[in-house]
C-alpha cells in the first residue's frame, strides 16, 4: 500500500509519508503551492494496482428529511335532490321577476305611454301601491316653434307660444319661465306660469303643436323698462 496525494493547482501526484499530518498545510513539491493533503489522499495497492479514495475526516450526516403529512382526501358533495333544484330555481325565478317589477315601476311613465299593454298591467300594480302613472317627462323633446309678447293698448300684455315635440305618444306639460327684460337684457319681471294658467292639461298631445297665450298686467312703473322677453321650459 502507498498513500498519496494530489496537489490541486498542479495536479501533479507525491508521496505522503508516514506519520506525516495530513491535516496541516502541505507544499507541494512540484509548485510550491500550499494545500491540505487530507482533502486529496487516495491509496494505490502496489499488487492490484487498485486506487483507493481516502478521507480521514469524518463524513457529516445528512440532515434528516422533512416527511410531510398528506393532505385530507376532499369529500365529494352529495348532488342536490330534486326538490332542492327546484326551490333554488323558483328562489332565482323569484329575485328576477323582483327586479323586472323595481325597473318597471322606476320606468312607469314612460312604459305606459310607449306600451299600452304593459301600461293596463302597471296600473293594475300600482292602484295596491298607492302610485300614480303619468305622461312621461321629456324635456330635451319638446321644443318652442314661436313665442311672442305684445303690450295692448289697455296696458295689457300679451305673451304667446307654439309648443311642439317629436315623440309619438303624449309627454308631460313642462312649466313655463317667463323674464321680461329693458334694453341691456337685465331682468325686469319673472313671471311661472304653470300648465293650467296656461289652460293646457297635463299631458302635451302628439301632432303639429299647439298654441296657447297668457294676458297679464304690471305695474305701470314697469312699463316703460320693459323692451324684451326670454323664456324657458322646465319641470316644477
Amino acid at each position: 500500500m502507498k498513500l498519496l496525494s494530489r496537489c490541486p493547482h498542479c495536479h501533479q501526484t507525491e508521496s505522503i509519508g508516514t506519520g506525516t499530518d495530513t491535516q496541516s498545510a502541505h507544499r507541494c513539491a512540484s509548485c510550491g503551492q500550499s494545500y491540505v493533503p487530507h482533502r486529496h489522499l487516495f491509496v494505490v495497492d502496489e499488487l492490484t494496482d487498485v486506487t483507493v479514495a481516502v478521507r480521514d475526516d469524518p463524513v457529516k450526516p445528512l440532515p434528516p428529511r422533512k416527511i410531510t403529512p398528506p393532505r385530507p382526501a376532499r369529500v365529494a358533495r352529495p348532488p342536490l335532490s330534486r326538490r332542492q333544484r327546484l326551490a333554488l330555481s323558483g328562489l332565482a325565478l323569484l329575485l328576477l321577476m323582483t327586479l323586472v317589477l323595481q325597473v318597471a315601476l322606476h320606468q312607469r311613465d314612460l312604459w305606459s305611454a310607449r306600451w299600452p299593454l304593459i301600461g293596463s298591467v302597471l296600473h293594475a300594480v300600482c292602484k295596491p301601491l298607492g302610485c300614480r302613472i303619468q305622461a312621461p317627462e321629456m324635456l330635451s323633446d319638446i321644443s318652442v316653434l314661436a313665442s311672442g309678447f305684445d303690450q295692448q293698448e289697455n296696458g295689457e300684455f300679451v305673451f304667446s307660444i307654439q309648443l311642439q315635440h317629436r315623440q309619438s305618444h303624449a309627454v308631460a306639460t313642462p312649466a313655463l319661465e317667463l323674464t321680461l327684460t329693458d334694453t341691456q337684457l337685465r331682468a325686469v319681471v319673472r313671471k311661472i306660469l304653470l300648465p293650467e294658467q296656461l289652460g293646457l292639461g297635463l299631458a302635451l298631445p302628439p301632432g303639429d303643436g299647439i298654441s296657447v297665450e297668457s294676458r297679464f298686467t304690471l305695474d305701470p312703473e314697469l312699463h316703460g323698462h320693459v323692451q324684451g322677453f326670454r323664456v324657458e321650459l322646465f319641470y316644477p
